[in-house]
């Protein structure tokens, strides 16, 4: 089934738990953005529902989720690697996951596999991690990709930086089943 690709106000009004008066005033007051079909009704592009949903913390709705997420793993810790894709490969959503060891290789899956979430470790050799966040970023393509970062420092000043290019969230090595499963709804992928 193909998910729609925009929506009205008031179905955003279901989603958000509000009235469908308080989305043509978020949309006055640009905190949401919608167009008007030559008819003059206002809709509202999924994506941009996506992520206005995100920046405002309110849950994704299921009927807005995709029925499969893509995930990509940038890490040379095979170690850490293995152990997301086994949590991955345990969940009852359906994802399709990759994996790249090296910056080349990272590339070349984001090219052509299209994420949706990036797991980045930090300290991969010879690649530093917080350009790669921002160049990914930088991409048109990629400017709805949530990226996780994964370090194994308590550096404030990193965390600050990764969100200030974009990150969605930085994640310390090593984690959890559970820290992997906050840290994908804190990005809007509910797993059970």
């Amino acid at each position: 089934m193909l998910k729609k690709q925009s929506y009205s106000t008031s179905e955003v009004a279901r989603f958000c738990h509000v009235t469908a008066d308080t989305i043509r005033k978020w949309a006055l007051a640009d905190r949401i953005e919608v167009f008007k079909t030559p008819g003059g009704h206002r809709r509202i592009r999924h994506e941009e529902l996506l992520r206005f949903l995100r920046e405002n913390a309110i849950p994704i709705h299921p009927e807005l989720q995709d029925p499969y997420q893509r995930i990509l793993i940038i890490d040379d810790d095979q170690g850490s690697a293995a152990i997301i894709r086994r949590f991955l490969d345990r969940v009852r959503r359906r994802v399709e996951i990759e994996e790249a060891t090296d910056a080349f290789l990272a590339g070349y899956r984001l090219a052509t596999f299209k994420p949706d979430v990036v797991f980045l470790s930090l300290a991969m050799a010879g690649v530093d991690g917080l350009l790669t966040c921002q160049r990914i970023k930088a991409m048109a393509e990629h400017a709805n990709t949530r990226i996780i970062v994964m370090g194994s420092g308590q550096d404030s000043s990193v965390n600050g930086r990764a969100m200030e290019i974009g990150v969605s969230l930085v994640m310390r090595k090593p984690f959890s089943p559970d820290d992997l499963r906050r840290g994908l709804a804190k990005v809007g992928v509910e797993v059970s």
